[in-house]
């Protein structure tokens, strides 16, 4: 049996796939088996899947039908023979040493989960700048507490940088035909976990398209935002030990500004959603709360960003465009 499954979810990603699959082969971890996750796809990552399979004996592929990232996941889980489970989206990539790193982590510590750091990743030359090694080591509630914390302060949720117990794992599925599942998927994870280890090595590259306002702007889909805060919710809602709970709520408090913040970066996708409909019903929410956000522990940027959205709408989306429009080109 492989020491480690990972789990990488394919639709139409032919054009990267390549380099997220190699990256996984170098791996000097070598007591891997790797499950590509085919959710019927139609740009040829299909018969690429396949083909690695034919050459590579601890690849197996799975084909389905389409049904998003959380089912092509759960399709995984359900697959996977390892001790422990980790995940990677098919556009990303990770350094030679990553799972090596996590393993050795994992034993030095005595801990059941092994968390590495990211960096966006505009192109394959992304240069890292790692800071002198950092390890925190978490027990119990502060698991939790910690992780609610950093994803309030930081806005990051996403599982993959993650090696989990498929003990734990096998048992939790991710919410099917929604997005942002990560959230609360991850707090169930954790929720179960007696250690944690956290590094703060970046090791995992999130590579970011470059999105355009036809491709990136809000669609019906991002209110499920909403769906994955409540949830949280829900599940912290009987939580008292330290601000598990009040984080839980303050990102409930924080959705009206992510979308806020997506519409003023790529603008409206969605034909059928109303603009100025949208942006005052988010613009009157986001004031509700905007007093719990100001004392948060979020960033001062977006803290700047929800009063001047609750100010003005317009004057701001002209601020955060004008910003984006500097970053694309320094890139």
């Amino acid at each position: 049996m492989p020491k480690l499954s990972i789990i990488v979810p394919v639709y139409n990603q032919r054009k990267y796939l390549q380099r997220c699959v190699d990256s996984l082969l170098e791996q000097t971890f070598n007591s891997i088996e790797i499950i590509l996750v085919d959710d019927g796809s139609t740009d040829g990552s299909s018969g690429l899947c396949d083909e690695y399979e034919s050459r590579n004996e601890n690849i197996r592929t799975i084909h389905k039908e389409n049904g998003g990232l959380s089912s092509a996941r759960n399709a995984g889980i359900r697959s996977a023979f390892g001790e422990y489970i980790s995940f990677i989206d098919s556009d990303d990539w990770i350094e030679k040493d990553t799972y090596a790193y996590c393993f050795k982590l994992m034993q030095c510590h005595d801990a059941e989960i092994a968390k590495i750091n990211y960096i966006y990743a505009y192109s394959e030359n992304q240069p890292v700048k790692n800071k002198k090694e950092k390890i925190i080591v978490l027990d119990e509630k502060e698991i939790l507490q910690n992780y609610m914390y950093e994803t309030t302060r930081t806005g990051s949720y996403g599982v993959c940088w993650y090696v989990l117990p498929r003990s734990i794992v096998e048992n939790e599925f991710f919410r099917e035909n929604k997005i942002n599942e990560d959230i609360d998927y991850v707090y169930r994870i954790l929720a179960k976990c007696r250690k944690i280890v956290i590094s703060n090595q970046i090791k995992y590259f999130y590579f970011q398209k470059q999105a355009s306002l036809s491709t990136g702007g809000l669609k019906r889909k991002d209110f499920d935002l909403y769906d994955a805060a409540e949830e949280l919710c829900r599940l912290a809602d009987k939580e008292t030990y330290g601000t598990i709970r009040k984080l839980a709520e303050l990102k409930r408090a924080r959705t009206p500004l992510s979308l806020l913040c997506k519409i003023a970066y790529y603008g409206i996708q969605d034909d059928s959603l109303d603009k100025n409909t949208i942006v005052n019903k988010l613009q009157s929410e986001l004031r509700k709360s905007l007093g719990m956000l100001v004392i948060s522990p979020i960033a001062v940027s977006r803290k700047a960003l929800a009063i001047l959205f609750s100010i003005n709408y317009p004057m701001t989306e002209r601020i955060v465009r004008t910003a984006k429009n500097k970053i694309t080109r320094n890139l």
